[in-house]
């Protein structure tokens, strides 16, 4: 039987002309890939009637499911209600239980104040649909079917349509393929490119068709996602747990940690495990490693502050690298990463200090220091080490890699480490 046919429909002038990005449907198709359907086209169409209905009706003949996003909000451009019931053949109706909550939740957060009639609109559905509802916000999700295919509308804002996609629209999706339970897992990966990734997992692929694999780059990790379907919820996750184990083995130390956490959090709570802090010295990176570090709650625990020593001259008066060491070999320079990482361990007291000093460009380089150079530094009990690394790309990426580098260092002075 082949996989059934999933479409996306986004409606809204703002994603049309640019001003606002359909992060909704890039979100949900990661979601629905496991699953094993086909996830054929995207559609996007501004706020005119006549596109809305026309798309709707196009769609209802070659997909089995859509998902519709936006358009059921109470103003004038709000259209997607009234086009979903005219390309239904069927009347809008007023569904009185969400009028009912419409006037109850604006009592609540606006006692003082009437609510405006327009309002009232956003409990007009189609008169077949069934109200899926809106557990945060006042535009109800509603499902309808027009020909063959089962359209889902949800409401635009990302907050309330992640929800509903999770808790109302993905149960009876998983429930389409045959299926009751869906489990997953993503090992997030570091310092293997993505096709090397595909190669070392690609026997375990072949033999264990019963988990769906996915492969995605997020800048500078690579990440491997595995998904098992099954009538029970025990067969899917041994089927889950028997896979992912073999490509552990098989990828080895590029697995840092998996389903969201962080490199730098997977770091830190070694450190935190081990009853040790880190302070950071930095120049190009501008910051950008520290706030890896503590971007996570409960960084405190192993992060102990940061010195930005952009110019020459605080890199002298905050971390006392010496002025002749700077004039004679240059901020960018072995000698000068080392005396960063050391003064900024001495200074804070931390257990380990970590030190980037480069040339993330796009400007500033020579033939002997071209842009993307950069030396890292580590000091810890061990002693100091240091690394030239010469990175490629735009300045940005320069500078993500050297904080990536940076902790790569890190991770390597640990030894073997828990893995998430």
């Amino acid at each position: 039987m082949s996989a059934a046919v999933v479409e996306f429909l986004v409606t809204g002038d703002e994603v049309m002309r640019g001003l606002i990005a359909d992060t909704n449907t890039q979100i949900t198709a990661t979601r629905l890939y496991p699953l094993g359907l086909a996830l054929r086209r995207t559609t996007v169409v501004g706020d005119r009637g006549e596109d809305i209905r026309r798309a709707l009706l196009e769609i209802s003949v070659r997909a089995d499911y859509c998902i519709v996003s936006g358009g059921l909000g109470p103003t004038a451009d709000d259209l997607t209600a009234a086009c979903a019931a005219q390309a239904a053949g069927v009347p809008l109706r007023t569904y009185e239980p969400w009028l009912e909550h419409l006037r109850r939740r604006w009592a609540k957060i606006r006692p003082n104040e009437t609510m405006p009639a327009n309002n009232l609109r956003q409990a007009e559905v189609p008169g077949s649909a069934e109200v899926l509802g809106n557990p945060d916000g006042s535009a109800p999700a509603f499902a309808l079917r027009i020909d063959r295919c089962q359209f889902f509308f949800l409401p635009g804002v990302p907050r309330e349509y992640h929800r509903i996609v999770e808790e109302m629209v993905l149960p009876r999706l998983v429930a389409a393929t045959g299926n009751a339970i869906l489990r997953s897992r993503i090992l997030h990966c570091y310092g293997v490119t993505e096709s090397k990734l595909d190669e070392l997992v690609s026997a375990v692929r072949e033999a264990h068709p019963e988990v769906r694999f996915g492969f995605r780059t997020k800048f500078p990790e690579n990440h491997l996602s595995l998904s098992a379907l099954a009538a029970d919820a025990a067969t899917a996750e041994a089927s889950l747990s028997r896979v992912e184990r073999k490509c552990r083995e098989a990828l080895g130390p590029f697995v840092y940690g998996a389903d969201g956490v962080t490199f730098a959090q997977a770091l830190g709570e070694e450190l935190a495990r081990r009853g040790e802090t880190i302070c950071c010295a930095e120049s190009c990176t501008g910051g950008l490693l520290t706030q890896l570090l503590t971007e996570v709650g409960g960084s405190s625990r192993w992060t102990a502050g940061a010195f930005v020593t952009y110019s020459n001259d605080l890199k002298h008066s905050a971390l006392g690298v010496p002025r002749e060491m700077l004039q004679q070999h240059g901020a960018v320079s072995e000698a000068v990463v080392r005396a960063m990482a050391e003064g900024a361990r001495e200074r804070s007291g931390a257990t380990w200090s970590a030190a980037i000093t480069g040339i993330a460009g796009p400007d500033g380089g020579t033939a002997d220091k071209p842009v993307g150079t950069v030396w890292l530094g580590l000091c810890g009990p061990p002693g100091t080490t240091a690394r030239l690394a010469k990175y490629r790309g735009d300045r940005g990426q320069v500078r993500l890699q050297a904080a990536y580098g940076a902790l790569q260092l890190l991770r390597e002075a640990l030894g073997p480490t828990r893995v998430p």
